[in-house]
């Protein structure tokens, strides 16, 4: 349950911290969680690709930007059972790559798309619009 509590927190954080968000004021049913948790970190994105695969079979099936310099991969391995979040982060003349999710469930289940997503209007005026 602990693990759910500190993904939920790293992406409501990243929503809150939307490069698009003009008032950050959240709804008052949303609690600000600080968590301390331990990331793995290394200096390129061919190095991150290399250890997933060595160790996991994983390859990255999608990206996506997050800001002007950073981005997120979704690694996933053949048989669909381990999958890996990673950030990428520029920062002047260095790039951090940091692992930040990992897991393992029964094969198939591990990553899949929506194929047909309904994109709701925004219904809240200023929280990240």
């Amino acid at each position: 349950m602990t693990m759910k509590k500190i993904l939920l927190a790293a992406l409501l954080g990243g929503f809150f911290m939307s490069a698009h968000a003009e008032d950050r004021t959240a709804p008052d049913d949303v609690t600000a969680r600080f968590v301390r948790m331990q990331i793995y970190c290394v200096p390129s994105l061919e190095r991150m690709a290399t250890l997933l695969s060595d160790k996991f079979g994983e390859a990255p099936i999608a990206m996506g930007r997050l800001t002007e310099t950073d981005s997120f991969l979704i690694f996933v391995n053949q048989e669909r059972s381990t999958s890996t979040i990673v950030i990428t982060k520029q920062r002047k003349e260095e790039v951090e790559v940091c692992m930040v999710w990992s897991g393992r469930t029964e094969p198939g289940m591990t990553f899949a798309l929506n194929p047909s997503p309904q994109f709701p209007e925004p219904k809240v005026e200023g929280f990240g619009t």
